[in-house]
């Protein structure tokens, strides 16, 4: 969908501004791993699923397991996939959130604690652009910078200041600025415009990266890290990828899922050296898996354990505590996503493939067959859709951040650059990476965006000088 956005030119002038620091990539999310199911976005925005359906995850009206993908009922317009352990979410274009599968602490955020074999609506959202779903809680970012959770909440994990279970979702309390959540199996992360990320919830293994094992319900801040772009939560343990591509991880470690060569446990986030131009990083269960900006996919955890194995996919059941680069089964192209759960992973190529290791005894790899035969080199998931692509798919976090004022743009807002821009390609796209405005020959250091007729939600915005991204910001849209 277009919409007529007037872009003016202005003279250079001072404002306020706040530096956004997350690249394009991480909002157009296609795949999704559950505990043991897996989704995903097909071309004309419908939703596929399958693997492990007992409380009925898979969204199709019943709780048999798949092998073959099957269409989730009733959803359309869909722009973002997440799977918590037994319940998945999905974030329709008009900012609302469905939700289906294991309720009785109510992560489906309907109000009850019944589960739902088809998605019914989260009740009490509206203009939201990022979900994750965690053991048994989910967690929602708005386009106005709040964060909201409902579900299980027995160590504080959604960050309101109880331990009481919630049916319906509450406000996270004191944060601003969100712009993506991560949910562990008791954890909750948060990542704010300025790069920084805060953390509630369980804290036994130090996951929060904040030195300590102390456990908070409300938010706490991540110390000694900033210029964070993007952040993942496994079952006790936390990625944090940073603006210049290098990965800190924390948390718990008995298999080697931080990456840092040992299986000791880091309550402070530590870099992990043998890792460098990372454009996405997810936690498993207890494995972790990061895209290159070359395309490669590399992985490091759990690997072994009779039926639970192989989901690293280097073509072995040995345990890694230094990541080792995932066969690339699939061939020439590029992995652009990749997701991880406790027993098996899925790779996104950049033609619309989805590719997956590890564990298959309900269908999850999606094949097409059931078996106890785990893959630990990549499989083509070829009951699948192709799924969507992204319009731009950026190779690494952009060099320079746009400032935006004011923030979220209600009316209009200006946008600065660092330089001066010559004769570059301003484009425009929404978080389904669908192209809303581009213009040519732009030039100067200010831009004045009107909002006409655009609608509420997440955007981004891009300046392109001779093939070569130059500048970028996240632009959010408010009423």
């Amino acid at each position: 969908m277009r919409h007529d956005m007037t872009v003016k030119m202005l003279l250079p002038l001072c404002v306020v501004a706040i530096s956004v620091l997350v690249p394009l990539s991480l909002f157009s999310q296609r795949i999704a791993a559950g505990g043991r199911h897996s989704l995903a976005i097909c071309a004309d925005s419908t939703v596929r699923s399958w693997g492990y359906n007992g409380y009925g995850q898979l969204g199709n009206g019943t709780k048999v397991e798949q092998h073959t993908s099957v269409p989730v009922f009733g959803l359309t317009g869909v722009t973002q996939v997440a799977g918590g352990l037994f319940h998945s979410l999905f974030v329709k274009s008009d900012g609302t959130v469905w939700a289906c599968g294991r309720n009785p602490l109510g992560p489906l955020g309907d109000g009850t604690s019944v589960d739902r074999t088809t998605p019914v609506q989260v009740q009490g959202l509206s203009g939201i652009v990022h979900v994750a779903g965690g053991g048994e809680h989910s967690l929602f970012a708005r386009s106005d910078g709040t964060a909201w959770a409902c579900g299980a909440n027995a160590s504080g994990q959604l960050g309101d200041g109880t331990n009481a279970n919630r049916t319906s979702v509450v406000q996270v309390q004191g944060l601003t600025g969100i712009i993506q959540v991560a949910a562990g199996a008791e954890f909750s992360l948060f990542l704010q415009d300025d790069g920084t990320v805060w953390a509630c919830g369980n804290n036994s293994y130090g996951q929060f990266g904040n030195g300590t094992t102390t456990s908070s319900k409300v938010p706490v801040k991540v110390g000694g890290l900033s210029s964070i772009v993007q952040i993942s939560a496994g079952e006790w343990h936390s990625l944090f990828v940073m603006k210049d591509g290098s990965v800190y991880t924390s948390g718990r470690n008995q298999y080697g899922q931080l990456g840092d060569g040992t299986t000791i446990d880091r309550s402070t986030a530590s870099p992990v050296s043998a890792l460098s131009d990372i454009v996405q990083a997810e936690a498993g269960g207890i494995h972790s898996v990061f895209v290159r900006s070359d395309g490669t996919v590399w992985a490091c955890g759990l690997n072994s354990g009779g039926n639970n194995n192989g989901q690293l996919g280097d073509g072995t059941v040995v345990d890694r505590s230094t990541p080792v680069m995932v066969l690339p089964s699939w061939g020439p192209g590029r992995i652009v996503h990749a997701e991880a759960t406790r027993e098996h992973s899925l790779y996104e190529k950049d033609n619309g493939e989805v590719w997956a290791s590890g564990r298959n005894n309900y269908g999850q790899l999606g094949y097409g067959a059931f078996t106890t035969a785990n893959s630990s080199t990549s499989v083509l998931a070829s009951t699948v859709c192709s799924v969507v692509t992204v319009a731009v798919r950026d190779p690494k976090p952009y060099p320079t951040e746009m400032l935006v004022y004011p923030h979220p743009l209600s009316s209009e807002a200006v946008l600065r650059g660092e330089h001066p821009f010559e004769n570059a390609v301003l484009t425009i796209t929404n978080s389904y990476g669908q192209i809303i405005k581009q213009m040519n020959n732009v030039c100067g250091e200010t831009i004045l965006l009107h909002r006409d007729d655009i609608i509420s939600g997440l955007y981004f915005v891009r300046i392109t000088q001779h093939d070569t991204i130059v500048a970028s910001c996240r632009l959010v849209v408010a009423d």
